[in-house]
């Protein structure tokens, strides 16, 4: 049988502990490999006696494995390197590369620190520790003062270092919370983009459905109660049904085919979309069901933003709709007014002063006052004063 391939996810995760591990290892075998090759090498050039040499192996290894608990016992390691180096200065009487181990501890101690005051503490710590085994190293192999204060230049290149890597890495993080944040961000305002463009498939289908069906509901009952008496009349209506039906099917073709993420050409509209541009066009489908619709304007529409334009548009659909289903086939005035950076929807009804259920559950008030809030305006519906009913819109261009 074939072994199973695992996962991207765990292979992955495999590759970060080798790259960990690594990382973790390497200093210490590098270091263990300077200290060793580096203090022969020294003593043969000074002329110290290390004979026999494998038994001062220990104090050479012991720094550079301490580096394996660095991470985790930062502290640790720099004390069992400082107590490698200080025994080794107080059996030769020189200090030499067994140094490095020391200085790499100290570095990965302040490299490591975290931000805030607990980093602070544990710098300064490290600092400490680093300090006092210098000092004990000369006091235990005493030297001319000339080479304990050239050795300072190497506690401050320590500390340099040290500090270097710990604001590269802090740095970095930033770097990394700052994409992280951007990433979240950038998910955030698709998700937000996404359920802007669900909300607002969702008010086109309401519309296009709602005020189709409502249409061709009315018509259906004019059909339906004037088809032995007056069949002219009931001809007319079933036509009217036919011409609302395929119309309402192409829109909503058009509408499913943007919800599916078609290409341009298939996601554009099979018919124009509604426009207040064109009054007599917009308020036919209602006079074809036999609803009397008067219709002013003020100002030039000609112009309009085309997300002003269509919302206006559904509104005025929306708010018919209404009229032919609950104002008892009253008359109906629709008003569009343009003026200082606005557009102004209105239509009254002469119907029952009561409240207008949208036709399809409760959702038509709700959808034209999202439409016109999406805008930057606002809608209003009730009673008139004078009796009857009224929607009305402001929309900001």
């Amino acid at each position: 049988m074939t072994p199973a391939t695992p996962p991207p996810d765990r292979v992955e995760d495999r590759d970060a502990q080798r790259r960990a591990r690594l990382r973790l290892v390497a200093p210490a075998f590098a270091t263990a490999v300077v200290q060793v090759v580096g203090s022969r090498a020294m003593s043969v050039a000074l002329q110290v006696d290390v004979s026999p040499f494998p038994p001062h192996l220990p104090l050479l290894l012991a720094g550079p494995a301490a580096l394996l608990v660095r991470r985790r016992h930062p502290h640790v390691a720099q004390v069992v390197a400082g107590l490698a180096l200080l025994v080794w200065a107080a059996l030769l009487g020189v200090t030499g590369p067994v140094w490095l181990a020391v200085a790499v501890a100290a570095v990965s101690a302040v490299a490591g620190s975290p931000s805030g005051r607990g980093g602070l503490r544990r710098r300064v710590t490290a600092y400490a520790v680093f300090a006092a085994t210098w000092a004990l190293a000369w006091l235990v192999a005493p030297a001319a003062w000339s080479v304990v204060a050239g050795s300072l230049a190497w506690l401050l290149v320590v500390v340099a270092v040290g500090e270097g890597v710990r604001a590269r890495r802090a740095a970095a993080a930033d770097r990394r919370r700052q994409a992280e944040q951007e990433a979240l961000a950038r998910e955030q305002e698709r998700r937000r983009r996404a359920s802007d463009e669900r909300l607002a498939v969702a008010r086109e289908l309401h519309d296009v459905i709602g005020h189709s069906l409502s249409m061709i509901t009315v018509q259906s009952g004019v059909a339906l109660e004037l088809m032995d008496a007056r069949p002219e009349v009931a001809r007319e209506a079933l036509t009217a049904i036919r011409a609302a039906s395929r119309d309402a099917l192409v829109e909503v073709h058009g509408v499913l085919a943007s919800l599916r993420g078609e290409d341009d050409d298939q996601r554009q509209p099979r018919a124009p979309a509604p426009t207040v541009a064109d009054l007599d066009a917009l308020l036919a489908r209602p006079r074809a069901a036999g609803l009397q619709v008067s219709a002013s304007v003020e100002g030039d529409l000609g112009d309009l933003p085309v997300a002003v334009d269509l919302a206006a548009a559904r509104i005025v659909q929306e708010a018919l709709t209404n009229v032919a289903r609950h104002a008892g086939g009253s008359p109906a005035r629709v008003l569009l007014r343009r003026a200082e950076g606005r557009l102004v929807v209105v239509v009254d009804d002469d119907g029952p002063a009561v409240a207008h259920p949208s036709p399809t559950g409760g959702s038509g008030l709700p959808g034209m006052r999202e439409r016109a809030r999406a805008l930057g305006g606002g809608l209003d519906a009730g009673p008139r004063p004078g009796g009857g009913w009224r929607v009305e819109g402001v929309l900001r261009l």
